[in-house]
């Protein structure tokens, strides 16, 4: 079969809408770029709808093997100017694939056991969301909670910035209110990271069930954490700048829990 040679193939106007929210929405489809980013989606259990290659570079039973996908999902060869036109990174050996999001629940999270959770409050930047996400693959973060996104989880710059590991980790998307009031029912160790009224971080006990707040890039911690009884921590400064990014600060805090977590077990 010849490859999609023209840009007004219905197909590859679809994958072109669907850089917006609202299209990913209405069509239940994420476009993912990349043979790492699509293999660990694959490997999380995402169904992998289609994936769009050329065979001028990378043969359809080298992207099958690669992906390890089965026979059910559908590759379709495109041509070098068409499949350039739709990825970030031309040229090379590549894919882009047409995947089903997953909706996790808090039902999804087991609090029977001793977890870390990061929680994410009104992020505005996907790339600070895909580092965020990054840095819980990287350090064993068990769950992470996506309050009020100001960004999708499944924006395409979320996803390159995570290098997929949006796929690895269990994301639960909701309201700052309903995420609280499962905090409490569950009585989850939870602390604000705050500039004011607040403790050094590494003065915590970090070694229990924990969950970390992290707030916007642009206003930080909203009025809702700081009046709903938690801890409010702080990360010491000694410059001139009065704030950190909000993924430092998040990679921070992590690590001080995963140390204080060895050390008990030493």
């Amino acid at each position: 079969m010849e490859p999609i040679s023209s840009l007004q193939n219905p197909l590859i106007k679809l994958i072109q809408k669907l850089d917006k929210n609202r299209e990913r929405r209405k069509q239940n489809l994420i476009p993912v770029e990349g043979l790492r980013e699509c293999r660990l989606a694959a490997d999380g259990g995402f169904n992998i709808e289609k994936v769009l290659y050329c065979s001028e570079y990378i043969s359809e039973l080298s992207l099958r093997t690669e992906l390890n996908l089965s026979s059910k999902s559908l590759c379709i060869n495109i041509s070098p100017n068409v499949f350039d036109t739709l990825v970030y990174r031309k040229g090379i050996a590549n894919c882009l694939a047409l995947i089903n999001p997953k909706d996790y629940r808090f039902s999804d999270i087991d609090t029977s056991k001793n977890l870390l959770i990061l929680i994410i409050d009104s992020v505005e930047k996907p790339g600070n969301l895909g580092a965020m996400l990054r840095t819980c693959d990287a350090a064993g973060v068990d769950a992470i909670i996506v309050c009020d996104p100001q960004t999708d989880v499944y924006n395409p710059n979320c996803i390159r910035a995570s290098l997929g590991a949006t796929f690895t980790k269990k994301v639960i998307v909701t309201t700052a209110e309903d995420c609280i009031n499962w905090l409490k029912k569950n009585s989850i160790n939870t602390f604000v990271t705050y500039l004011e009224s607040a403790q050094n971080y590494t003065l915590e006990d970090f070694t229990k069930l924990t969950a970390i707040v992290v707030g916007s890039e642009a206003y930080g911690i909203k009025d809702i954490w700081l009046n709903s009884g938690f801890k409010n921590i702080i990360i010491p400064q000694f410059g001139k700048v009065d704030s950190m990014n909000v993924a430092n600060s998040a990679g921070i805090v992590i690590y001080e829990v995963i140390r204080q977590r060895n050390l008990s077990r030493d």
